[in-house]
């Protein structure tokens, strides 16, 4: 018993060694000390711990205080993913399906989304539903997009959101649903991410006007009730 509290100590100790570490990193550069950081984050690194592989990359991608190197960047972003840091794969599927990285496979990225999707990367979630839809990289499977976009958007996605005013709207994958639509862009219009607010208050107005008052209050009610429920399940 004593053995074990000892190895528990030793483990939290360690588990808070690494956390000042990684903390005194972050210091280091706000302070703009980068070869300082560079040298705690490629300490860590070469112990496997994720984030600081992710944020050795994105001192590489940016070139803060090194060479910028995207290869460099890449390979400790690979590192990251393979630990399965959540943000190190979308960052690397971003960059494949943006063209910036030709060294990675469409569908190697596709997988990184999925895993980032898997532990709740809000863009990731998105995204695959994206590609679900597209019917490219990965065969269309519009129940699948459909769940993905819909975590995303349960998840505050403004974009997301959107997306499932025009799910509801078009009728793709389910059942046209205009009352439904309407309330997914009177969340989107009143959320905190305001940079598609005037898209999506013109697809509210033109949703707003094919409705009957009784089904604008009804989509108003909805949306109220989303709220309440934290976007989860509506």
């Amino acid at each position: 018993m004593l053995q074990m509290r000892l190895f528990i100590v030793g483990m939290l100790v360690c588990c808070m060694a690494q956390a000042n570490t990684l903390e005194e990193a972050k210091q280091k550069l706000s302070q703009k000390d980068f070869a300082a950081a560079h040298a705690i984050y490629l300490s860590l690194a070469n112990q496997n711990d994720a984030k600081a592989c992710y944020n050795l990359g994105l001192m590489y991608h940016d070139g803060d205080g090194v060479k910028q190197n995207m290869d460099e960047a890449v390979k400790w972003y690979t590192k990251s993913a393979d630990l399965n840091y959540a943000e190190a794969q979308y960052m690397l599927a971003s960059l494949v399906f943006r063209r910036e990285i030709q060294s990675i496979t469409y569908e190697k990225a596709a997988q990184y989304y999925q895993q980032a999707a898997e532990q709740g990367h809000v863009k990731s979630q998105l995204n695959l539903g994206m590609l679900y839809f597209r019917d490219d990289v990965i065969p269309q499977d519009l129940a699948a997009s459909f769940k993905w976009i819909s975590l995303a958007a349960g998840n505050n996605n403004s974009e997301a959101q959107g997306y499932m005013a025009n799910i509801y709207m078009q009728g793709i994958g389910v059942e046209k649903d205009p009352v439904k639509a309407a309330m997914w862009l009177m969340l989107a219009t009143q959320n905190e991410d305001k940079h598609l607010v005037n898209r999506h208050s013109k697809m509210l107005n033109y949703s707003v006007a094919q409705l009957t008052p009784e089904q604008v209050d009804s989509a108003k009610q909805l949306a109220a009730q989303c709220k309440n429920q934290q976007l989860k399940h509506c």
